[in-house]
């Protein structure tokens, strides 16, 4: 890591969060929103956010005290040497598996999508190898790439997530949002659960916080870029349930591609919105799995002390599993079945380990300074 350039500016950390949080979940987001808290399924994305806000700033306190290191290299600095050196490798594992896992989903939900709306006679392997290819090509480069990749798509990326929900605003019926009321905290607690899903990427921030440039703002990097993706949600699940309403959501699909085609008989000049959408949605998939992969690869590198040749060939073989791993739903039920248990899985990796270690590394400086305070007393 000592020989890594950190030339990430703020904006470009930013940009990497978004592209990573924002991906094929913004297209699902109004009916599993919706599913338990009904017209009230907004409270999620707000409740969600917050879950990821808690982590956030675990990760961000972490970044601020190790700068210039990856989670792999404080892991043993937070436990202790001894102990830390045994908890690591467990820790690095499961944030490897979930980086595999995730992307894998991600591309089945990305080839889903195009074989559903777009591509119908293609073949979902021709459009998984093509996607692939794409992401092995990124893998082929230093982490500066990655960001510039990110900061060059981020505007194709945020105008259409704004501007399609203020669009289906016009054919909005407002009662849909009413009653103002809950009727189970129990499913409240699982709408949450179900939503935050959609803002798993920020822990990848683990990883390229490490690449931020001297100077960079960790905390304002982060924060903006939670706030725009909270936003573009927050939007989006309203859009979707004024004007569909919450029982139409439920026999949806793809209910933001029905947003866009409804915003389409206002009278824009393009015929088919939907096709100009998700040309430019598959940018933002590109980037959310090409973060995903690229952070798993590079971390096998610092894991194993390896340089970028290393790099090139893990990314080459790894793929070939992943592949594979895409396939293994047999039809659209089974992937979303395949997410919900990656949701429970991915708890650990992106909640309960960065809070872990902010907490472990937090009480390792009171206790340091202290002991401190005490020499000098003593003297």
């Amino acid at each position: 890591m000592e020989n890594q350039q950190r030339n990430i500016s703020t904006w470009q950390l930013s940009s990497i969060l978004i592209s990573s949080m924002i991906g094929v979940g913004i297209l699902t987001i109004p009916r599993t929103s919706t599913t338990d808290l009904h017209q009230m399924g907004w409270l999620g994305t707000i409740t969600g956010a917050l879950i990821a806000a808690i982590a956030i700033v675990a990760i961000v306190y972490l970044g601020k005290q190790f700068p210039g290191t990856t989670y792999i290299d404080y892991i043993p600095k937070v436990f202790g040497h001894h102990v830390g050196s045994v908890l690591s490798y467990p820790i690095i594992l499961l944030f490897i598996t979930f980086q595999f896992f995730n992307a894998g989903m991600a591309a089945r939900g990305f080839g889903e999508v195009v074989i559903t709306s777009v591509l119908q006679d293609t073949p979902l392997e021709a459009i998984l190898i093509t996607l692939f290819v794409m992401v092995l090509f990124l893998c082929c480069h230093e982490v500066e790439v990655v960001a510039r990749v990110n900061e060059l798509l981020i505007p194709f990326i945020l105008i259409p997530v704004f501007l399609i929900p203020l669009a289906s605003f016009m054919n909005a019926e407002w009662y849909n949002l009413m009653p103002i009321h809950i009727d189970s905290w129990k499913q409240a607690g699982k709408t949450t659960f179900n939503t935050f899903s959609v803002y798993t990427g920020y822990e990848l921030l683990m990883f390229y916080f490490a690449f931020a440039m001297p100077g960079a703002k960790l905390g304002v990097a982060s924060w903006t870029g939670l706030i725009y993706t909270f936003v573009a949600y927050f939007l989006t699940v309203i859009a979707g349930i004024t004007v569909f309403g919450y029982e139409e959501l439920q026999r949806l699909i793809w209910p933001t591609l029905e947003l866009v085609k409804t915003t389409q008989q206002t009278g824009w000049f393009l015929e088919r919105l939907e096709s100009a959408f998700l040309a430019i949605w598959v940018a933002s998939v590109f980037t959310t799995i090409g973060n995903m992969y690229y952070a798993m690869i590079f971390s096998l590198r610092l894991w194993f002390r390896k340089g970028i040749r290393f790099q090139r060939i893990c990314a080459l073989v790894i793929t070939i599993p992943l592949y594979y791993f895409t396939l293994m739903p047999q039809n659209i039920v089974e992937m979303f079945t395949y997410m919900k248990k990656l949701t429970v899985y991915g708890c650990l990796p992106t909640i309960f380990i960065p809070v872990l270690l902010a907490v472990t590394q937090w009480i390792r400086v009171k206790l340091g300074s202290r002991h401190e305070k005490s020499k000098k007393g003593g003297t």
